[in-house]
Order: C-alpha cells, then structure tokens, then sequence
C-alpha cells in the first residue's frame, strides 16, 4: 500500500484499528476456553493441558504463520499469487503432517513427558484436544495468507470482520457444548476453537476474491519475477525465527513442570496468559502495519512514535491494574478461577507487565527489517532471545524460583535480548542500505 500524501499518526491508527482488533478478538479465545474449563471438574489439571495443548499446536503451525508477512509483502501481481498460493498449499500439508506424527504416534509421550517433563494426566488430558486440532494449522495458513493479501491492498476492515465471526463461533461453540455436552473440557475447548478458525478462513476466502480480481494485475516489464527459490530464501528466514520463537511457550511450560508446585503453576500461567495475550495482542499487529505504510523518513518516524505509544500505553494499563488487584478480581469473578490459582496468576500479570511495550518497539525494528528483506537478522535475533530463555530457565529452575518469578523474569529478559540485536542489525545495515539507494 503506497500513497504519495505524508502518513500521519490518525492515518496510521485508522490502518492499524482493525488489525488490532482482530488480534484482541482473537485473544479472547483464550478466555472463553479458559472460563469453561474453570467451570467443569479437574480445573487444575485441565488448564495446566489446555496450555500444552495450546503450546504445541501454536509450535506445529508456526511454519505458515509468517504467510501473512510474506503475503504482504511479496504478493504484487497475478504471478507472484500464483507461486506463493501453490507455495502456501505445501506448507499447510506439511505442517498437517507434522501434527499428526506428533499427536497420533508414541513421539507424543517422548515431546510432552520426556522432553518437556509434564506430569502424564496433564499431558494425557491435553493429548485429545489435540487431536482434534489436526486440520487447524492448514486453516491459520491459508487464512494468514489470503489475510496478507487483504492487508496490501488495504482491505485490513474486512480481517476485522472475520475475527469478530471467529470469536463469536467460538462463545457460541465453547458455551454451547459446555450446556448441552457432557465432553471434557479440554475437547470443548479445542472443538470450538477448530470451528471458529474454519468459520474465519471460509470467510476471509470468500472476500479475498474480489481483492484478487480486481487489484492483482498481470506483471509488467518493470516487475521482477518471483521464482520458488526467492520466495523460500524470503519466507524460510521468517519461519525459521518464529519457530524458534514459539518454542518460548513449550520451554516456559517445560520450566514451570519442573516447580515446586507444578500443575498449579501451569494453570495460573496459563489462566493469567490468557488475560495478558489481550495487551500483549495489540502489538502484534505492528509489524504488518510498518510493513504496509513504511515510505520514507517522514513516515518512519510517525510508525516509531506510534508503535511506542501502543506498548506503553498496554504496559501501563497492566501495571495499573495490577496495582489495584483488578486482574485478580477478573480471574475469580469472570474466569471463575480459584483464589490460589488467581493469586498466583495475578503475580504473573505482575511479573510480565512489561512484554507488551517490548513486543511494540521490537514490532516496529522487525517491520522496517522485513521491508527491506533483511529477514536473516530476525533469526539470529530470536536465535540469542531463545538462548538467554533457555538459560534463564535453567537457571529458575536450579534455584527453584516460584512459577510467576520463572515465567515473568524468563520471557521480559528474553524480549530485552531480542530487541537489542534487532536494533543493532538495523543499525549495521543502514548505512548498506544508503549506499545503494545512492546508486
């Protein structure tokens, strides 16, 4: 999306706006299942499994994740939509594949009770939501893709529209079967997140027709081809860090296995997690919209600003209401959480009430980075942000830091080792990148 006009920040917010509340209604997601699952016997337990669950397919799926950013990004004429289509369709295979090897096969007792050392009723009761889950990955791919597509072409209000349809299938679904279903709660929770993610991507393909009809043209002269080869050195970068990133979640969970109180600590990371991924959510967003609107020093400015101001505005709303104990209310009063597990969540909340402005100004380095295909720099940096969470872990865990201090001290470190080589790597590479504009 290109304009000629200067970008000004109520231009960027009315870019932004329905991204963000896309990704806010996705996160409600996570307190829907969370509130049934507090709702039906075994609340530990089943929470403790529906962060398992959640951790590996969110791992498994993390290949096609980066579809909406190569999207953006690299899907310009009918020709580049047609290589990166036929492109999308091996990896929703693959990572469908994938999932089934893990879920179906004894490989699941070696990933979750060996490796990740989960006591095995959390692992067994995470292991059938997870197989229902098994198509959910091609569907985040498909849809992230046609979603890119939407973005380039500023279409961004219709991927809100989508995701108010995926919420609203999942409150009905999850509540729905909760009345009328005796299942365990890890199975209604896991259904009705596979019907919501069906219901938006049926949507999002339908509507992304008329975008491709109508503002994907043939190639010109002045276009460059897009060959399989380019298009797997651009995304595979891209995939590669956010596999490693998303390792975060299965290697918290495999730290918080290993305290005092286990089942308890992955419970109230995971009940705590699904109130925090709201704030953290609305930056989330960002890097597509630097991806989209970045034009030049005008405008790099206006998105630093704004990224800025989304992260310290999330943060601080965290810390306020942490202050005020109103996360602990929300745990017990909406998510019918019990007081201890709410009260160790709430010093969860506590604990990582700086990640939202982290995950804002790393949003806006990683934006300008990948709109000017320098995606290699994300993967080393994720590469050190995950070695320093190893480490950090390993280090809790030997000196038997309690669930909220191992999760909160753990994951701020790690973004904060994150931002500092995505930063430096900006940095090294501008005066590159003026050296052949200048040619």
């Amino acid at each position: 999306m290109t304009t000629d006009t200067p970008l000004s920040r109520q231009a960027i917010f009315r870019f932004y706006l329905p991204l963000a509340v896309s990704w806010l209604f996705m996160g409600l997601e996570g307190p829907v299942c969370v509130g049934v699952i507090s709702r039906l016997p075994g609340e530990q337990v089943n929470a403790a499994a529906f962060l398992v669950m959640m951790s590996l397919a969110i791992w498994i799926e993390s290949p096609v994740i980066d579809l909406l950013s190569t999207s953006t990004t690299l899907t310009k004429n009918r020709a580049s939509f047609a290589i990166i289509s036929k492109f999308t369709w091996w990896m929703m295979a693959w990572v469908t594949l994938a999932h089934g090897i893990v879920v179906f096969t004894p490989l699941y007792g070696l990933v979750t009770e060996q490796l990740l050392g989960i006591r095995h009723e959390v692992a067994a009761a995470a292991r059938p939501g997870l197989m229902v889950m098994l198509p959910w990955s091609a569907f985040i791919g498909w849809r992230r893709y046609l979603q890119g597509i939407l973005i380039r072409n500023g279409q961004t209000k219709a991927i809100g529209f989508g995701t108010t349809l995926r919420v609203a299938t999942i409150a009905i679904g999850a509540l729905g079967l909760y009345a009328t279903t005796t299942w365990p709660s890890v199975i209604i929770a896991s259904t009705a997140l596979l019907l919501s993610v069906m219901v938006e991507t049926t949507f999002v393909h339908l509507f992304s027709r008329r975008t491709i009809r109508e503002h994907l043209h043939e190639p010109t002269d002045a276009d460059q081809p897009l060959s399989m080869a380019k298009l797997a050195a651009f995304h595979f970068p891209l995939t590669a860090t956010t596999m490693v990133k998303l390792i975060v979640s299965p290697v918290i969970a495999a730290g918080l296995a290993r305290t005092p109180d286990s089942v308890l600590s992955l419970a109230a990371f995971q009940t705590a997690g699904s109130v925090i991924f709201l704030f953290r959510a609305i930056a989330f967003c960002l890097p597509e919209v630097v991806i989209a609107l970045y034009q030049d020093e005008q405008a790099k400015v206006q998105l630093r600003r704004f990224c800025l101001t989304v992260g310290l505005a999330a943060s601080g709303a965290m810390l306020l209401l942490s202050a005020l104990g109103l996360d602990r209310v929300f745990l017990i009063q909406v998510l019918d959480a019990e007081p201890e597990l709410a009260e160790v969540g709430h010093w969860v909340f506590l604990a990582m009430s700086l990640s939202p402005l982290l995950d804002a100004v790393q949003a806006y380095v990683r934006g300008v980075l990948t709109k000017h295909h320098l995606t290699l720099s994300r993967m080393v940096a994720v590469a050190v942000s995950t070695a320093v969470l190893v480490g950090m872990v390993s280090f809790g865990v030997a000196q038997r830091w309690s669930g909220p201090t191992l999760a909160g001290a753990t994951i701020t470190t790690s973004l904060l080792a994150e931002f500092a080589v995505l930063a430096a790597s900006w940095v090294l590479a501008k005066p590159t990148l003026r050296s052949v504009a200048a040619r």
